[in-house]
């Protein structure tokens, strides 16, 4: 079976920004800041309804190279 769209778009936006967080934490909790702020951004940018602002996106850059986890932390429990 073929699908026009990927899974995605099939989700609820609160469910997949939700899916992204979880995803990116993830990394966290493992003590993984780069995969974690590329998780976070990469995920957010697949659907145009979950894109990061550019403000956001250069604060996750800014987090992951001052190494501050809890930073990037925060701002990712805080994406809605």
């Amino acid at each position: 079976m073929t699908r026009d769209r990927p899974l995605t778009a099939d989700m609820p936006r609160e469910e997949y920004v939700d899916l992204c967080k979880h995803r990116a934490l993830g990394y966290l909790d493992q003590g993984d800041v780069e995969k974690a702020a590329a998780s976070i951004i990469v995920t957010m940018d697949a659907r145009t309804d979950c894109k990061l602002p550019d403000h956001l996106e250069s604060l996750a850059y800014s987090l992951l190279l001052a190494n501050d986890a809890l930073g990037l932390r925060m701002l990712i429990e805080e994406l809605k």
